[in-house]
């Protein structure tokens, strides 16, 4: 059974009872890099981190003690629209474990001696990042659709703006966003209603910030068409191809998701077939979406020989052409229902997974996650939706990144 709840000062709980032994639950505040602006980008992730490095109570020792000797898996991760912060554990264990996440999130101290090693961590995090091509790649690719700008910055930052944070920056920030009206802490598993009230009553209410959420900065949603290069010295060329998609909250989302599927999404997919097995010109080639409140980009990647590239790219768009012209197969229908139906039925056989998706779809949507509205939308897809979709995939409205050795951009 899923229940929501909202409290007075705008926090929303939701619990979904039982399925499991263990217990889960995720703390989700609606933010992260779309919420910054060039000269603070990277302080959502920054600030993710600096919640693990001491309490009043507990340093950052402590915390790892208390929450490996209490059985817990737990971490956490930004992204564009939201930071999350979650952990499994075992029924006897719950209330210690969610008391610490919840001081760790809401009254962590911010050390100065601690900001300055963690500062150093997270700039070898984004030297780490220059050093995988996938990465960059994303990063580029981006930047190619949105522009410096919004969806288009990283969620890392630059080494030199987390060098610049100061704790006034976090508390400012906080103050901001770390807001009873824009969090959402959801429980599921070997839980009760109850006994998760009681934990927010405990935990939570008596030190979570109030007031109102700060508009999010104005950002760009359009696809700016750029075709953009990024000289690395590595072995292969990685590219990357950027189409117009629908949003996350698009109630036609769904259809789109079942054409990116067939068209990338598994070894039995078309990229997959036609330019690693059939030509042998790719280890790795897939699609898929990024889907955010207000845009939503498809990208086609895959990374090759750099005396191939042409030849993989136009593999890729041959490929994009015959299921625009041609529409999907009677089998290829069936086995991406089947295949979304059992994705998503796998993801809420997990408490943990299923307390990020509940949390993440009430912040985007204000509305609780409904299974059965999920799978009567999937089954009610027919093979013309998903070839309409395939539309969105136009040649004349794509942006490109390539990155490699003495590349140059990707053209039509």
């Amino acid at each position: 059974m899923d229940t929501i709840k909202k409290y007075d000062n705008g926090l929303t709980l939701i619990v979904s009872e039982g399925g499991a032994l263990s217990c889960s639950f995720a703390i989700m505040v609606g933010t992260g890099a779309i919420n910054e602006t060039d000269k603070n980008n990277g302080i959502s992730h920054y600030i993710e981190h600096m919640n693990f490095k001491g309490t009043e109570k507990y340093t950052f020792y402590d915390i790892s003690e208390i929450m490996d000797t209490n059985g817990a898996n737990f971490n956490a991760y930004t992204s564009m629209e939201s930071t999350c912060y979650y952990a499994q554990t075992i029924k006897d264990s719950l209330e210690r474990v969610f008391s610490l996440m919840s001081e760790m999130v809401f009254t962590s101290v911010y050390d100065d001696n601690e900001a300055k090693k963690e500062k150093d961590v997270i700039i070898e995090e984004i030297n780490m990042s220059e050093d995988s091509p996938d990465d960059v790649c994303a990063d580029l690719s981006a930047l190619a659709y949105f522009g410096n700008d919004g969806y288009g910055r990283t969620i890392l930052g630059s080494s030199e703006n987390v060098a610049s944070f100061t704790k006034n920056d976090i508390l400012d920030y906080l103050n901001d966003y770390y807001v009873a009206e824009n969090i959402v802490v959801t429980f599921a598993g070997n839980v009760t209603v109850k006994e998760c009230e009681n934990l927010i009553e405990k935990y939570v209410l008596p030190v979570i910030r109030v007031g109102r959420k700060a508009k999010t900065p104005k950002h760009n949603i359009v696809n700016k068409k750029q075709f953009l290069s990024k000289d690395k010295d590595i072995e292969q060329v990685h590219f990357c191809l950027n189409f117009p998609s629908l949003s996350y909250v698009d109630s036609n989302r769904i259809k789109s998701e079942m054409m990116v599927n067939i068209l990338g999404g598994g070894m039995s997919s078309r990229l997959f077939r036609k330019v690693r097995e059939e030509l042998g010109l790719a280890y790795s080639v897939y699609s898929y979406a990024s889907r955010y409140k207000d845009a939503g980009v498809i990208s086609i990647c895959a990374g090759l020989n750099s005396g191939k590239v042409d030849v993989g790219f136009n593999a890729v768009m041959e490929t994009i052409d015959d299921l625009v012209k041609n529409g999907i197969t009677d089998a290829e229908y069936i086995k991406v229902r089947n295949s979304l139906k059992s994705s998503t039925i796998f993801s809420l056989e997990k408490p943990s997974s299923k307390v990020q998706l509940f949390s993440k779809y009430y912040l985007m949507t204000g509305k609780l996650y409904d299974f059965n509205e999920r799978i009567s939308a999937l089954e009610s897809v027919t093979k013309k939706d998903i070839e309409e979709m395939a539309k969105e995939l136009n040649k004349y409205d794509m942006s490109t990144a390539v990155v490699g050795k003495n590349v140059k951009p990707l053209k039509i």
